[in-house]
């Protein structure tokens, strides 16, 4: 019988995988642990994060063969994203039944959001792979957690130290855009005219994009970077600073559990204008 996903296993699998994904990289580089292993919320599905930093990454079919050679076919790689110019791209495989994400970033890009960050750039780029939008900042939370595994010279270390504690100028700059993009479409005639209608795929796309500016107002309230998309329940509730019950009142907004008529959806509007006031009451 394989042998539970604990950390005593993660030490042993990152041990055997970190001089493949050393080899990914064209020259110098530093790795990491991110994602649940390194910021303590791991469970029996969690991926193992692997972050490679470097300056050139060697082909896909490169990565691939290189997996292959180190752990069998099957552990079924496949990398992602583009070589050249690097910014970001990946090598994903399963050694033991254990998935392994190898997020391979420009070490020179990863300086530039940070240094865009500390000045309130927000950026907010569209990908299938985040629902809402991938936003620069992400990428600050992303530094702050993980584990520092190789950091030759320091430079993994010294990005560290400009992202903790999370910049004023961002943290202002989050609440200022995500209060009032919350705030657009509650009391919008557009909205509320589709809610007469009953033109729920509509409204719901409504309903999902002010919850998501909501989220991204509270962790500014709180000084705390969006972590991503996953987890959102359990990160939410780790915060002080949030209207009261926010996790259930988002779950009754965006599950009403009834049909969607127009009295559902006029509950669902009114649930959802007041929780935008309270954001907004709390932002000041």
């Amino acid at each position: 019988m394989a042998e539970p996903v604990g950390e005593p296993r993660v030490e042993r699998l990152i041990s055997d995988l970190l001089p493949v994904v050393r080899g990914f990289s064209a020259g110098p580089c530093g790795t990491a642990l991110g994602g649940s292993w390194a910021k303590g919320g791991a469970d029996a599905q969690s991926d193992v994060d692997v972050y490679l930093f470097c300056d050139s990454v060697g082909p896909r079919a490169e990565r691939d063969a290189m997996v292959v050679r180190a752990f069998g076919a099957g552990a079924e790689p496949h990398s992602w994203g583009a070589d050249e110019p690097l910014d970001q791209c990946g090598t994903d495989f399963a050694v033991d039944g254990v998935r392994v994400e190898c997020w391979i970033r420009g070490a020179d890009g990863v300086e530039r959001t940070i240094a865009a960050c500390r000045e309130a750039r927000i950026e907010r780029t569209l990908s299938v792979w985040a629902v809402m939008g991938f936003f620069n900042y992400v990428a600050l939370a992303d530094v702050r957690a993980m584990r520092i595994l190789d950091d030759p010279g320091g430079r993994l270390a010294g990005w560290k130290s400009l992202v903790d504690p999370y910049p004023e100028a961002l943290r202002q700059a989050v609440l200022r855009r995500f209060t009032a993009e919350a705030a657009f479409w509650p009391r919008n005639p557009h909205y509320l005219s589709a809610v007469e209608r009953g033109d729920a795929i509509y409204t719901s796309a409504i309903v999902q994009q002010t919850v998501q500016s909501v989220i991204q107002a509270v962790f500014a309230l709180n000084g705390e970077y969006f972590p991503g998309e996953k987890k959102l329940a359990s990160a939410l509730g780790a915060l002080a600073v949030q209207p009261v019950d926010l996790t259930a009142r988002i779950h009754a907004i965006l599950f009403p559990g009834a049909a969607p008529d127009a009295a559902m959806l006029r509950r669902q509007q009114s649930a959802l204008a007041a929780l935008v006031d309270e954001i907004a009451a709390l932002a000041g």
